[in-house]
């Protein structure tokens, strides 16, 4: 049946797509089967788009205008939408199915969801089978998105006993964009240089998209790698229709480098997930078939298992994998624009958006065909997780932090999202040398349907049968939260109701206070003290900790803590109360009333160790030669956790700025290579006359090689050293290199909670992400080194070789000191990584308003030549 569908497509499908005369534009017969008849009151793309789909890129206004368009003309097809991204753009989702499936949509849903309800039996032949479709979450890899709207066209218009009898047995989720605004981008861009004469030549500037690529979202992050972490509206959404459908397919449209061909799943089996159950593997193999009879009526090329991995569970194609679905991950090779030549020819657009539509064909036809095997597969699959959860050695996993009920509520409300039932710990318990709190711990049962995706997201595994990862090998969420955690067998008090919220101080706000003071160990703190700020209250900050006589009694506040006086303000003291009232409300932070200045023990409120805080002005260096995800990373955690507006100024332009303006300069990861010593001593004055420069990664190490951060980064022969080639193979070399990379793992850093960067945070010890072989050699000035790589175990979750490790522990990843009247902070990792590293990401806030409280001084380096020499020497010897 689906050879014969896909084989009447026009005979120009079999013409070579290198030819030049046939680039311009095709019309909807150059996608579509010839064979299948098609409703004419069906309104086609072109007719709304005003062009033929492939000619132009299609806006993305435009595609959602389409979709209203068919759901009002077509009584198969429903449409909703369901959030809105970072730029207010709609994301939209189509439900299509057979007529009188809509007239009992209910019914139909929760007849699909007693297979992936453990507590029901689903009957194979009255089980809708559900495909969710999507298309290009990277937006600069449009032809998915273009493909949706022939596809929708032909679930709207195809007539025939084949079309009919999918519908009548099948819901389809059709998501035509998953990421609108770098679609948005992409598109104004591919189109703003289009020509009527295409141009192939890939220097052309079409091809060649500027820093903010179209890839990305709106704060510059990889979509792709949010599903699981959930901290953009775009994932929330359609993690929240997937929860919702629990869908026995989900498809994921991409594009890959020009120079390829088309790969579709499986990918390297050594590298799934081995949690995924292998029927998913198999049920993966019975598409591919399909696909490669659709692909194989046009003799075009495609291949499978050679790239990509199923192992992260936080992308499109692998998030499915653990919930009784199979992801599929579609991957053409792109024009990246209208035409672009490649070792194969010309890549025209509507070429590739003609592979992406046949596919999504090959799916729905060939998932229909095997419907009774993808059902079963998720009743086994929940089964299966209740069963393995009865029988695990534990009863559940224990989470908690009484020290910060945000960051724990952070990590809960995750949680939630994938239908994963946490309960309130309702009396304190002891266990694994860890107290965990009533009130402010949870409980995870094992039994539950969704344990697979538990095991997932609380695995620490080390080791690997294959150490070659396409993405993280390490991504724990309670270790990026910065939470306790532990394995529990044993009885426990829980509350009735999953998901209730941690217990908070309520604390109401007394009129007659002396002062107010909030600590700052809440992850939400930095943003209740800029929004004081940017409200011109005044606030000061504690460089020691706080015994501070209270209504409700004697209150220890930790250093780092805000206090707001009467003294000082430029306002009326009731609307000081009133603001800082609302303010901490919205937060949910706690606010003690001090009664008196003279404190019961330690500084009093008019020591010199409580300092005024200034409202900060942040630039960080974007552009050439700039890591684009980290900046995003950095902008949104400033942005959107604390109220920062940071801006944002590209390399190029640095010399012509005015620095006296800002008081802090972030430089990301990046090799900053537009940067030369004009800039080098623009930055050293500036930081010499008060300001503070802080590195992440490449940008820490550009500080140290300009003599700014008086470190000494660790050589790259150190690591390279530790790995002896001799008598490998050349088939050898992939599993070689794979070795010497820090596989996206998460270390241990044991951590000075005595220095102002480390204030408000809980613990000696606590989990950063670490991607690069980024290391910093024990400074020899005292009191600068704040944080070191664990000696005895510096790996807790992920893949990184003993070798590796062996010459991480020990080392300094967090340097801080004066230069001048100037403060310099250096990061040896991405301290807010994706942005869900919640337990690391306070520390760029402290980095900012905790400068002041820096006062150790470094030694210059004087020889740095020398210094590197013998930093090599002595890890060669070692």
């Amino acid at each position: 049946m689906l050879r014969k569908l896909v084989r009447g497509i026009s005979a120009i499908a079999l013409v070579s797509v290198a030819l030049p005369s046939l680039a311009a534009t095709k019309d909807l017969s150059y996608y579509l089967p010839t064979d299948v008849t098609y409703d004419p009151s069906i309104t086609k793309p072109s007719e709304i788009l005003g062009h033929e789909v492939g000619e132009w890129h299609a806006r993305h206004d435009l595609i959602v205008r389409y979709m209203e368009v068919l759901a009002e003309e077509s009584d198969r097809i429903t449409f909703e939408v369901t959030g809105r991204t970072h730029e207010q753009r709609p994301l939209v989702l189509l439900t299509v199915t057979a007529p009188e499936n809509h007239r009992n949509i209910d019914d139909v849903r929760e007849r699909h969801l007693a297979a992936a309800d453990p507590d029901r039996d689903a009957d194979p032949d009255n089980t809708p089978l559900v495909m969710y479709m999507g298309y290009s979450i990277h937006g600069d890899e449009s032809s998915g998105s273009n493909a949706a709207l022939v596809f929708a066209y032909y679930l709207a218009a195809a007539q025939g006993e084949a079309i009919e009898q999918v519908l009548a047995d099948s819901v389809i989720l059709l998501d035509p964009s998953f990421n609108p605004d770098g679609l948005a981008r992409f598109a104004q861009w591919a189109n703003q240089h289009r020509g009527q004469n295409l141009v192939a030549d890939p220097e052309h500037r079409e091809h060649v998209q500027p820093f903010v690529r179209g890839r990305v979202n709106h704060y510059w992050f990889d979509m792709n790698r949010d599903w699981l972490l959930l901290q953009h509206p775009e994932s929330r959404a359609r993690v929240a229709n997937f929860q919702k459908w629990k869908p026995n397919v989900l498809t994921d449209f991409h594009e890959m480098g020009t120079n390829s061909t088309f790969f579709f799943q499986p990918g390297i089996p050594s590298r799934k997930n081995p949690i995924t159950p292998d029927e998913n593997v198999r049920l993966t193999e019975i598409l591919a078939a399909e696909h490669a009879d659709s692909l194989d009526e046009f003799g075009n090329l495609y291949y499978t298992e050679e790239s990509f991995d199923d192992f992260y569970y936080g992308k499109g194609s692998t998030y499915p994998d653990v919930q009784g679905a199979v992801g599929i991950l579609f991957e053409q090779a792109s024009s990246r624009g209208h035409l672009q030549d490649s070792v194969n020819g010309e890549v025209e657009f509507p070429f590739t958006i003609r592979n992406q539509f046949i596919t999504s064909l090959s799916t729905i036809y060939g998932a229909h065909k095997n419907k009774a095997r993808f059902i079963q597969f998720q009743e086994d699959t929940y089964d299966r997780w209740m069963e393995m959860g009865d029988d695990a050695n534990f009863d559940g996993y224990l989470i908690g932090d009484s020290s910060d009920a945000n960051r724990l509520e952070g990590l809960l409300d995750i949680l939630k999202q994938h239908d994963i039932k946490a309960y309130r710990v309702e009396k304190t318990i002891e266990t694994d040398g860890k107290r965990y709190e009533a009130g402010r711990s949870y409980f995870i049962p094992a039994e539950q349907p969704q344990f697979g995706l538990i095991q997932g997201i609380f695995s620490t595994r080390k080791s690997f049968p294959d150490n070659t990862f396409y993405d993280v090998s390490g991504w724990t969420l309670p270790l990026a939260f910065n939470l306790q955690f532990s394995q529990y067998r044993g009885r426990i008090s829980l509350a009735d109701q999953a998901w209730d919220a941690p217990q908070r101080e309520t604390l109401t706000l007394a009129e007659d206070a002396y002062a107010y003071a909030f600590d700052w160990n809440d992850y939400l703190a930095p943003g209740l003290l800029q929004s004081l700020l940017e409200q011109d209250i005044h606030a000061r900050q504690s460089f020691k900790p706080l015994s501070v006589e209270t209504p409700n009694g004697l209150k220890q506040l930790s250093a780092g803590s805000i206090v707001v006086t009467r003294a000082y303000q430029q306002h009326d003291w009731a609307d000081v109360q009133q603001v800082l009232a609302d303010e901490a409300a919205q937060r949910q932070i706690a606010v003690v009333s001090i009664e008196s200045g003279l404190t019961p023990e330690g500084i009093d409120l008019g020591s010199r160790n409580i300092q005024p805080v200034e409202e900060p002005s942040v630039m960080m260096l974007t552009g050439d030669g700039v890591n684009l995800y980290e900046a995003g990373e950095a902008w949104y955690y400033f942005d959107r956790h604390v109220g920062i507006p940071v801006s944002m100024v590209d390399t190029d332009r640095l010399a012509r700025v005015n620095l006296n303006n800002y008081s802090h300069i972030l430089l990301v990861d990046g090799s900053y290579y537009t940067l030369g010593e004009r800039e080098q001593q623009q930055l050293q004055q500036w930081v010499n006359q008060g300001g503070v420069i802080i590195g992440q990664q490449g940008g820490a190490e550009w500080l140290a090689k300009n003599d700014l951060l008086r470190a000494q980064w660790v050589a790259e022969e150190t690591f390279e050293e530790a790995f002896d080639s001799t008598g490998l193979s050349y088939g050898e070399r992939d599993d070689f290199y794979a070795k010497r990379r820090v596989a996206g793992a998460i270390f241990n850093m044991d951590v000075d909670t005595s220095h102002p960067l480390l204030f408000g945070f809980p613990r000696g010890s606590m989990p950063v992400f670490k991607d690069e072989l980024n290391a910093m050699e024990v400074p020899q000035s005292p009191f600068i080194s704040v944080a070191r790589y664990n000696q005895q175990q510096p790996l807790l979750s992920g893949y990184a070789d003993e070798r590796n490790q062996n010459v991480l522990k020990g080392k300094s990843n967090i340097v801080a000191h004066r230069l001048g009247a100037g403060h310099v902070i250096g990061f040896a990792d991405n301290v807010n990584f994706r942005a869900f590293f919640w337990g690391t990401a306070k520390l760029l806030s402290n980095a900012v308003y905790l400068a002041p409280a820096i006062e150790a001084y470094a030694k210059p380096i004087e020889d740095k030549k020398a210094a590197d020499e013998a930093a090599a020497e002595a890890a060669h010897a070692h």
